[in-house]
């Protein structure tokens, strides 16, 4: 939360996606957004949504308890708040983790407002869930757990399709609106726009300028940095140099290549920007590589249209 760069402060986003546990686990960051609340404290006054940190917490072994989860969000004063969920990525203890989770959601919106509860996959357990929220007719609901699936090299139908199903599937049944969480990368959002979802969020921006990579709004990454790669290099082209100084991106116009090249807060910016790029019309923008096939397998079979907002994680 006192990351920088902070994306807002160079240019227009329409949504943040904070971290609860954050807060949760620095009192001296609680103080503070106690006394300013999170938008005077993040220096942004558009839309903040903000997540339980329940899946960060869950990797370090840590469970987050609701009681201390209710008190952080009520001192935040955010615009919306994605309940406490539990995903399940193996059939193990699946049926305590749907229970768990909707309890959660029903403890939540008892005592604050917008709240988001989360469905996740299989289509059962997203079907299950989604009936047990439906009977408090929530604004917003969000579609968790995806990102594995979206993220699978074990063939094209094992798991992308099976998420663009998924989503398409509760799209239909909710009259709300539709968070899709973790697929707001610039590769995935016209399948979420070609779905009708309300919203997305991502990291990537973060995560490939951490790695020495900048983002094309078609599809993909290039590796810039001068350190040593490992894995993942793929250099700039001809073609794409071109390509991109023809985007006119602010970050570029102002930084350069050499300090795009040296510096991850440089690559973290112009990576947000063309995110919202993208995100701003998807329909201009056409996937290269294998996400190429996921988009024509979206238009073919779920033919919609709908304009969203995409929040910094």
């Amino acid at each position: 939360m006192k990351a920088r760069p902070r994306p807002w402060e160079y240019f227009k986003v329409p949504a943040l996606m904070v971290n609860a546990y954050e807060i949760i686990k620095n009192e001296s960051l609680r103080k503070k957004i106690h006394a300013k609340g999170l938008h005077e404290f993040l220096n942004y006054d558009g839309t903040i949504f903000l997540d339980s940190g329940g899946y960060q917490a869950m990797k370090k072994g840590i469970d987050i308890k609701i009681e201390e989860l209710i008190q952080v969000y009520k001192l935040a004063e955010a615009n919306f708040y994605f309940s406490l969920d539990y995903p399940s990525y193996t059939p193990r203890n699946c049926k305590v983790k749907i229970a768990k989770t909707i309890a959660n959601y029903e403890k939540l919106c008892k005592v604050i407002e917008n709240v988001i509860p989360i469905v996740h996959p299989n289509i059962n357990r997203a079907l299950t869930e989604f009936e047990a929220y439906s009977k408090h007719s929530p604004q917003y609901i969000a579609i968790g757990g995806l990102v594995p699936l979206m993220l699978t090299t074990k063939g094209f139908l094992n798991g992308r399709k099976k998420a663009i199903d998924l989503i398409a599937k509760l799209r239909k049944l909710h009259k709300g609106k539709l968070h899709v969480m973790g697929l707001g990368a610039p590769t995935v959002l016209p399948i979420i726009e070609l779905l009708n979802c309300d919203s997305t969020d991502s990291a990537s921006w973060r995560l490939k300028a951490a790695h020495g990579k900048i983002m094309l709004p078609n599809g993909g990454e290039r590796y810039i940095s001068f350190k040593g790669a490992k894995f993942g290099v793929v250099h700039l082209g001809t073609y794409e140099l071109e390509f991109i100084e023809k985007l006119q991106s602010p970050i570029l116009m102002e930084y350069g290549w050499e300090d795009l090249q040296r510096s991850f807060e440089v690559r973290a910016l112009f990576n947000a920007w063309v995110t919202l790029l993208v995100a701003e019309k998807p329909e201009l923008w056409e996937v290269n590589g294998t996400f190429s096939r996921l988009v024509r397998y979206a238009k073919q079979k779920y033919v919609l249209s709908a304009s969203k907002k995409v929040g910094l994680t």
